[in-house]
């Protein structure tokens, strides 16, 4: 059994879910600054240690450590597979060691960036900036908003995708008034409760002087943590070091969760859309036509870092540049690429995954024969040479050089070439597309059925038959199973009531970094 079959055998979720969920925060949460990441393999935690608030005992301290590491690891797209050996932390250190230009603040500007500043931190009893009291419910209100344009925009997608016109007129009279409302709603909050606007003009102010005193803001964020410094770092219960990290809001497990509910029709549609990338690392599971329907709660939290305090302020900054001949982070492309072109910035949590199949049983009906020259099979009864109208194929030889296999007229075939026979059961033989087109079986180079080839064929009776050739000629060897659906039901699976998945990490593109302005004084 290989790793990744191992973790999927002890998996709470089944793998269809993971993509459906990874296929869906995709679809949702990507936008022109940020790009989500889709673990392949699941990444779950339990409700109870997974709160980071107060003193933790062992258990939550060694999931915080995990969740630390994992949300500053640099991000791949679209699949999560980051390398554990370089963290954000790092890459920030760098940037901290890096060359400034020199400032050209006047004195004017430095009252305006200082009075700036102290709107927006406080000093804490250590000496460390802390968030002031305005610029945390700026983030608190920020975050409410957040998810109520998130479930507004869920909702909408819900309905878009649904082919049902009384959930569209839903989205219409009910939903969408009702959504709009609770979006405006926290607008109100953001801008009142949360200073929006006062927060805002002192963001802007930091960041359009920024490259003038590159200094200072250095400075202020070295006395808030250095990476370069290793007593700076917090110590988890196996010894391992990491900056510490944590998800807003604190209380989000006992918030209220949105639930979404997906059709089946609703996941071929995300299916489609999803990149090639994103399918090939799921395989099958992809595309598993026996989902009837997947439903989850969700919820987005933003990633905090106390360490690095906003990291746009360093990274996006001009007033920097690194050393000559190392490789930039981020080349600012679309997607960018680079040692750090993205970084996590808030993750899709979702829980009581429950996905419900249509689970369908067939008999199975083998055989073998040799199909002469000009002969007829029926598949359905296992009989060579009988009625063309009630015969599945015909074996016809038209000269001496001229052959091909002639599905009836009620009959349908597809060939699948040098592939394994007993991959193909009764259920993937009926997800294939069959049609009339016959088989060419001209003894040459284009010949398709030569020795070891596989087709199917649907037959008069709407059995599915996965049919070999074992020896070509005039005539030919076969061996085939034919299978007939002789049970269906639905089977529905919940993940445990305690299980929380990280389902999808949501990741802030880079612009250009280092992007160093020669105008600025070096």
């Amino acid at each position: 059994m290989s790793d990744i079959e191992a973790v999927w055998s002890a998996s709470p979720v089944d793998a269809a879910a993971m993509f459906g969920l990874g296929a869906y925060f995709r679809n949702l949460l990507t936008d022109s600054e940020h790009l989500v990441s889709v673990p392949v393999t699941p990444v779950v935690y339990q409700d109870s240690t997974f709160r980071f608030g107060g003193a933790l005992d062992a258990p939550r301290a060694t999931v915080w450590s995990e969740f630390c590491e994992l949300v500053n690891r640099v991000p791949t797209q679209p699949t999560w597979a980051p390398p554990s050996t370089v963290h954000l932390w790092g890459i920030y250190g760098e940037v901290l060691g890096a060359d400034l230009a020199r400032s050209t603040l006047t004195p004017e500007e430095h009252q305006r960036y200082d009075t700036a500043v102290a709107y927006l931190y406080d000093t804490g009893p250590d000496g460390v900036f802390v968030p002031s009291p305005a610029l945390r419910d700026y983030r608190t209100a920020r975050q409410t908003w957040l998810q109520a344009d998130t479930d507004y925009h869920q909702a909408e997608q819900t309905a878009t995708m649904s082919t049902d016109p009384a959930a569209r007129d839903h989205w219409t009279h009910v939903d969408e008034p009702r959504l709009r409302q609770a979006r405006d709603d926290a607008m109100d909050a953001w801008q009142t409760a949360g200073h929006k606007a006062e927060v805002e003009d002192a963001l802007r102010e930091t960041s359009e002087l920024a490259s003038k005193a590159p200094s200072s803001i250095w400075k202020r964020h070295r006395d808030t943590f250095n990476p370069n410094l290793p007593d700076q770092y917090t110590t988890a219960p196996n010894g391992t070091r990491f900056a510490p990290t944590y998800y807003s809001p604190d209380g989000a497990l006992d918030d209220p969760w949105s639930r979404v509910v997906l059709s089946d029709d609703m996941l071929r549609t995300l299916a489609a859309q999803a990149p090639a990338e994103l399918k090939s690392a799921f395989g099958d599971r992809a595309t598993d036509d026996t989902v009837f329907s997947l439903a989850f709660e969700y919820r987005v939290v933003s990633v905090v870092r106390p360490w690095l305090d906003p990291p746009m302020e360093l990274f996006a900054s001009r007033a920097w540049r690194l050393s000559s001949g190392v490789a930039p982070l981020s080349d600012g492309a679309t997607p960018p690429h680079g040692r750090c072109p993205s970084y996590v910035e808030s993750v899709a949590l979702a829980r009581n995954v429950e996905l419900i199949r249509q689970a369908v049983g067939y008999t199975q009906t083998p055989g073998e024969t040799t199909l002469h020259g000009t002969w007829t099979l029926d598949f359905d009864n296992g009989i060579a040479g009988g009625d063309m109208n009630t015969a599945d194929l015909w074996w016809e030889w038209m000269t001496e050089t001229t052959a091909q296999l002639v599905p009836s007229s009620h009959a349908g075939i597809v060939n699948l070439g040098q592939v394994d026979y007993d991959a193909f059961d009764g259920h993937r033989l009926s997800t294939l597309t069959y049609g009339s087109t016959p088989l060419t079986g001209n003894p040459n180079a284009g010949n398709q059925l030569v020795t070891g080839d596989v087709f199917a064929v649907r037959t008069t009776e709407g059995r599915f038959a996965k049919v070999q050739v074992v020896q070509y000629g005039y005539d030919l060897q076969l061996r085939w199973v034919a299978y007939q659906q002789a049970t269906s039901a639905m089977q529905s699976t919940v993940t445990g009531p305690d299980d929380v998945f990280l389902a999808g990490f949501v990741c802030r593109q880079l612009p250009k970094s280092p992007d160093p302005d020669p105008a600025l004084s070096w």
